[in-house]
């Protein structure tokens, strides 16, 4: 309970955010955006390659396919492991993608719609 600190708003057709909350100070985009940045990724072999993040690629790679993109999902500048992806989640007459996107005592819900991508974000220690 009152774990859910910033939320946001992105165009199924990108990715690309263009709402978030907390709109105060617009501390939102703080939390959920962060431009395209350079990661080293672990590889296969357990070896790492650094790889250019760009977050709204990220998101709607997972809104398509339920899984993350080689770089993985990054959100915020933080980095998610896709935990669940449904297809097909049933909510009164509508059926909507629900996909859950954790790490240690934080994650993600994310709700996909014919055009909207839903980001709810929560922490456990906020």
């Amino acid at each position: 309970e009152g774990y859910c600190y910033a939320a946001g708003l992105a165009q199924l057709e990108d990715g690309a955010f263009y709402a978030a909350a907390p709109v105060a100070d617009e501390a939102g985009w703080g939390f959920i955006h962060k431009e395209d940045h350079e990661e080293s990724i672990l590889q296969d072999d357990m070896s790492e390659k650094k790889m250019t993040v760009n977050e709204a690629t990220c998101l709607k790679k997972v809104a398509d396919t339920g899984k993350a993109p080689a770089e993985g999902l990054w959100l915020g500048g933080v980095k998610y492991t896709v935990t669940q992806y449904d297809a097909k989640f049933e909510s009164g007459d509508h059926t909507f993608v629900k996909i859950f996107a954790n790490r240690p005592k934080k994650g993600v819900s994310i709700m996909v719609t014919n055009t909207q991508i839903i980001c709810g974000f929560y922490d456990e220690e906020k």
